[in-house]
């Protein structure tokens, strides 16, 4: 609680989405649409990105990758750069496969913890000092570069909501604008209720990702649903479906999501649904900016 409030003393914008969210849940998912319409999106779309910090998500990454671009989803992937270098060979082969990467830092930023098998967070941006963190971006990119010969144009930071105060990304946009980024996506889904499916800071595009439409302060990922949420994927099967019935009606959207490989590459039901989002899917965050004539 005493963080929560921290926050919304820091970012009161910030504590309004959040109110909003939990007392209008309604009318935050239609200010969604009207924001999206209001960027240029004319029709739905939709982003696919997997967060791959354990070796867990890289023994499965290039079946389930298989998986996806046979139904027609190519997905993104923000690899850390020391989980990317010690499954080298399984990331070369999605990236000859046409695999887009986003920088996703360099070291190691996620355990498994050998008695419970949970995933435990090890490494945070806001805990170490900007110089830190600032050199781990430009180790990022260097492994993207060496292992995969790819000149990333995106950027996400590890662990959503713990690096997000005004001064962090104010700072973190306008380094990676520094490095040649166009884009970002490290921002939690309160972010597009306050500015929309994506806007421009520092020269930076920023995607927040996508909520649930029945929470739309709660992030639509495999973490919180899955791994948080009783260890069934029924949860997110729902969230998913409500967007894809809100998308085959034609309404402007943007659905940004990212998943862990490890929690859903087992899971047929899971990768079925995901196959019928094909029609709208995008295969970077360029295509989306070049669809609602942004640039």
């Amino acid at each position: 609680m005493l963080d929560k409030l921290r926050k919304a003393v820091g970012d009161p914008g910030l504590a309004w989405a959040w109110a909003y969210t939990r007392m209008r849940p309604k009318q935050a998912v239609q200010r969604s649409v009207a924001l999206a319409r209001r960027a240029g999106l004319r029709k739905p779309h939709f982003v696919l990105s997997f967060d791959c910090d354990t070796d867990a998500d890289s023994a499965v990454v290039g079946a389930m990758h298989a998986k996806l671009r046979s139904s027609g989803v190519s997905p993104l992937y923000a690899v850390a750069g020391e989980v990317l270098a010690a499954a080298a060979d399984e990331y070369r082969a999605i990236a000859r496969d046409g695999a887009v990467f986003l920088n996703h830092g360099f070291r190691r930023h996620a355990a498994i913890d050998s008695a419970s098998g949970d995933v435990i967070s090890t490494y945070f941006y806001g805990a170490v000092p900007t110089a830190e963190w600032k050199a781990d971006i430009r180790h990022g990119d260097e492994a993207i570069g060496d292992i995969l010969d790819q000149r990333p144009d995106g950027f996400r930071t590890p662990h959503f909501a713990s690096f997000e105060t005004p001064r962090d990304l104010s700072t973190l946009w306008q380094f990676l604008s520094e490095l040649g980024y166009r884009f970002s996506s490290s921002t939690r889904p309160l972010f597009g209720l306050r500015y929309g499916p994506f806007f421009t800071r520092a020269g930076i595009v920023e995607f927040p990702v996508s909520g649930c439409l029945s929470e739309p302060g709660q992030i639509l990922d495999s973490w919180g649903l899955i791994r948080n949420g009783g260890g069934t994927s029924q949860r997110l099967l729902d969230e998913l479906q409500a967007y894809l019935s809100v998308m085959e009606n034609g309404q402007p959207s943007l659905l940004n999501l990212y998943l862990d490989p490890a929690d859903i590459a087992a899971d047929e039901d899971v990768l079925e649904l995901l196959a019928r989002f094909a029609p709208f899917a995008a295969a970077d965050f360029a295509s989306i900016l070049g669809q609602a004539d942004h640039g």
